[in-house]
C-alpha cells in the first residue's frame, strides 16, 4: 500500500464513507504488539493466517465463496 492509498483509507474513514471494519487501515488495530513485531520480523506469515482464517471460515481463498468446510481444509497446507 502506497502512503497516498493509505491516506485515501484514512480520508475514507474520516469521513465514514467505508466502515472500519472494511478499512485496511485498521486491520491490526486491535493485534497486540508482539504480534505485530512478529509479522514484521518474518516469525509469522499474516497471509498464511488469513488463509486458515478463510478455511475455518468454509470460504475460497480465490473468491471468497462458501465452499465448506471439508473443502476448506483440503486447499490450503500449512507450512
Amino acid at each position: 500500500m502506497t502512503k497516498r492509498e493509505y491516506h485515501n483509507f484514512q480520508a475514507a474513514a474520516a469521513l465514514g464513507l467505508i466502515p472500519d471494519s472494511d478499512n485496511p487501515v485498521f486491520i491490526f488495530s486491535s493485534t497486540n504488539k508482539d504480534l505485530l513485531l512478529d509479522i514484521v520480523n518474518g516469525k509469522l506469515d499474516a497471509k498464511q493466517l488469513a488463509r486458515i482464517e478463510l478455511m475455518n471460515r468454509g470460504l475460497d481463498t480465490k473468491s471468497g465463496k462458501w465452499i465448506g468446510w471439508s473443502k476448506g481444509e483440503d486447499s490450503y497446507q500449512v507450512a
